[in-house]
């Protein structure tokens, strides 16, 4: 929702005023202190992650918006970063870590060498690295054979395309991007949650 929009609905809600400026301050103060809440999955089941990064702008320079998600559809963490590189990957893969509650067993992905070192340095040796485009591959993992495309990870940079061509285009700074990414991954799990 817009701003203005928020004011509308506090003042038809609580009968109080609140400025436009009033309501940004407020998504740029909250998000940091919203607790983080780990993925629960079960034990017996296999944790496969689709990572995809895409090209978003800065000031009219080119930056990467880094996304992972779960083989359930959850969005496990966001990154915005200026560079291509496994050192944001890294990044990426740490954050994810820290959402998720278990092993993860393969990281699928569309090639990108970043991604290579990031997987085995986050998740160890053990964890798959699958390299998979669109058209998708079969994979043992464990004792179980997966058809595995990269698919999740290309739907989500449709579903942020559609985000950002309805409320942002170019960002100021990397940190309000950074804040950006994360408010579409919170908005979307909440949607997620009531669908």
């Amino acid at each position: 929702m817009s701003s203005k929009d928020v004011c509308v609905v506090i003042w038809h809600t609580f009968r109080a005023t609140v400025s436009g400026k009033t309501v940004c301050e407020w998504s740029k103060k909250f998000p940091e202190i919203l607790p983080q809440k780990k993925k629960q999955r079960k034990k017996e089941g296999k944790v496969i992650l689709f990572v995809d990064e895409k090209f978003i702008w800065i000031k009219s320079v080119q930056a990467y918006w880094w996304t992972v998600r779960d083989d359930i559809g959850n969005i496990l963490a966001v990154f915005v970063s200026m560079s291509r590189d496994s050192d944001s990957a890294k990044e990426l893969f740490r954050r994810a870590k820290s959402a998720i509650d278990g092993r993860v067993d393969a990281v699928v992905h569309d090639g990108l060498t970043s991604y290579n070192r990031a997987v085995g340095w986050a998740f160890g040796r053990r964890c798959k690295n699958i390299i998979t485009g669109i058209n998708g591959k079969f994979v043992m993992i464990g004792k179980y054979l997966y058809w595995l495309t990269n698919n999740m990870s290309e739907s989500i940079n449709a579903q942020i395309d559609a985000y950002l061509a309805k409320h942002h285009y170019n960002f100021n700074n990397l940190q309000s991007a950074n804040r950006y990414a994360e408010m579409f991954m919170l908005r979307k799990s909440l949607r997620d949650a009531c669908c």
